[in-house]
């Protein structure tokens, strides 16, 4: 099983929990964050985050909203990865695979738009498929940045659940 600590985004590897004792609380050896994890057991059919399903890196500062969308995606088969700012993306980018990049276009740290601009100049992560999302939205003039800044695709935050998925799959199948 594979732990990630939701304030660092370290994960850590670890035997499959024993049933009956969910939640379990963690403290992150690297942080020391503490955090609630659910001791479900894998289904035998499930895959492990190294058996080849996708990795989606979601990227937004509101904590609120990637928790909304890791609720969302929950049953998606795919390995579900956050950071919270454009720094710890970039990071994260050159650490491991990333199969989709679901990026909000306004972080703290660096506007999402040159974020995916830098994406779209380095030669190790210029296929790296981009879903620009955006709660500001003015309509057109936002998607419009996105694309021109190397999106592959852009969808506003008050998005329907559906709607998220199709264009996920769309990416993904490219």
């Amino acid at each position: 099983m594979i732990i990630q600590c939701p304030e660092c985004k370290s994960r850590y590897r670890t035997r499959v929990l024993a049933t009956g004792q969910s939640p379990l609380q963690i403290k992150c050896p690297q942080c020391s964050h503490q955090f609630i994890v659910s001791a479900e057991t894998p289904h035998p059919d499930s895959q492990s985050a190294d058996e080849g399903l996708p990795n989606i890196l979601l990227v937004d500062d509101a904590r609120f909203f990637r928790e909304l969308l890791s609720d969302l995606l929950a049953d998606y088969k795919a390995n579900l990865l956050t950071a919270d700012n454009a720094e710890d993306t970039w990071v994260l980018l050159h650490q491991q695979r990333v199969d989709l990049l679901i990026v909000d276009i306004n972080l703290p740290d660096r506007n999402g738009l040159d974020l995916i601009k830098d994406i779209r100049a380095d030669a190790d992560l210029k296929a790296l498929r981009v879903l620009a999302i955006s709660g500001v939205y003015r309509k057109d003039d936002d998607a419009l940045a996105a694309i021109r800044a190397g999106a592959d695709d852009f969808i506003s935050k008050s998005f329907k659940p559906h709607e998220l998925s199709e264009r996920i799959d769309k990416l993904l199948k490219k």
